[in-house]
Formats: C-alpha cells, sequence, structure tokens
C-alpha cells in the first residue's frame, strides 16, 4: 500500500471497522447465522486515492474482490468525514422464502452510520440469469 494511501487509512480504520460491525448486526437481524456471512474486512480491499472533479479533494476508494478479480463489494471515504460501504451477500433470504439477499449497505459519518439491505424476489434473480 502506498505510503499516502496508508495514512489516510490509517485515519479511517477504527470507523471503517465500526461500519463492518454494524453490517454483521444487520446480517444478524435478517437471521444469519454469525457463520453464514463471512464479510470481507476493510484490511482485505484494495486502496487508491480518488480526486472529486468539482471538490478537487480526495475520496479513500477501496474494492474487495474475489480470487478471480470480480468486485465483491467497496469502501469510499470522503473528505468530510462521510462514507458509502457496501458488500455483496448474493444468498438466500435466511427467513423470507422467495426472496434473495444480494448486497448490504452502510452510510453516514463517524457519529452516524445508516443500513440497507438490498432483496429481490427470487423470481427476478432467475429471470436476470
Amino acid at each position: 500500500m502506498d505510503e499516502i494511501i496508508a495514512i489516510r487509512y490509517y485515519k479511517i480504520r477504527a470507523l471503517a471497522n465500526r461500519v463492518i460491525d454494524r453490517l454483521y448486526e444487520e446480517t444478524a437481524k435478517l437471521g444469519f447465522a454469525d457463520k453464514d456471512i463471512e464479510l470481507k474486512k476493510p484490511i482485505e480491499a484494495n486502496y487508491r486515492l480518488e480526486r472529486h472533479p468539482s471538490s478537487s479533494e480526495y475520496t479513500l476508494v477501496g474494492e474487495w474482490q474475489d480470487e478471480k478479480g470480480g468486485k465483491l463489494g467497496q469502501l469510499q471515504f470522503y473528505a468530510d468525514g462521510s462514507f458509502d460501504v457496501e458488500q455483496d451477500i448474493v444468498r438466500p433470504h435466511p427467513t423470507r422464502q422467495g426472496w434473495f439477499v444480494d448486497s448490504i449497505k452502510a452510510w453516514g459519518s463517524d457519529e452516524r452510520i445508516e443500513t440497507e439491505v438490498r432483496l429481490y424476489p427470487d423470481s427476478e434473480i432467475r429471470h436476470r440469469a
């Protein structure tokens, strides 16, 4: 990891770990057992800095990938302290028959972490395939 990126990562590390903890809380509310879901850790992402075209400020962007380089999720930590994090779940809903959990997302700031789960009916997933 580049030194500048490592410094930026160090600054958001505690928040990033709290975000993942919050995502685990949400998967538990859905009915997933701890062993059913293994979310990626922030340290496992590949990071880069992206410059915002209008503000010229840098965003720390991390991407999680599988062994073949397929995208599993993304973290974005903005210069103003806000963030967006999303990870793929890609599993049948554990308690709602006929539903599929696509991904889970968190956004907010150090003081407030909001979450949202993306669900699809099984019929829509089969239609996409």
